[in-house]
């Protein structure tokens, strides 16, 4: 797996770099609990910057991750891991998952769908 940016010592790769240029959101309605899922095989990943490759090693199928596990494990702040998350998603690199809305949550019988799913695991 790469390794993610280091803090202190290390030189890292400037954000404007790593988003081609981009300052603003993404197309994309990213948040911090968006989940994140590799769209491409690790095979794909050559030639790609090394923080591109160690959010794609992160968030690899079936699971991914959240924008603010990756975030973390980054070692990076939210708005720079949106914006970076966000490129990768409009070269088809990376797919997204929104959080589930309120409304969803309420819904009793969603809610039984997970319970009995969860009790097939």
């Amino acid at each position: 797996m790469t390794e993610a940016p280091r803090r202190g010592g290390g030189r890292r790769t400037r954000l404007y770099a790593l988003t081609d240029g981009r300052t603003t959101a993404p197309h994309a309605s990213l948040t911090m609990d968006t989940t994140v899922t590799a769209a491409v095989p690790p095979d794909a990943y050559d030639g790609l910057p090394s923080e591109w490759q160690a959010v794609l090693s992160l968030c690899m199928p079936p699971n991914g991750r959240a924008v603010a596990e990756i975030a973390a494990r980054m070692h990076m702040r939210l708005t720079p891991t949106i914006l970076l998350v966000g490129e990768l998603e409009d070269r088809g690199l990376v797919g997204h998952r929104s959080p589930l809305e309120e409304a969803e949550t309420t819904n009793v019988h969603l809610l039984m769908r997970i319970r009995d799913n969860l009790a097939r695991i």
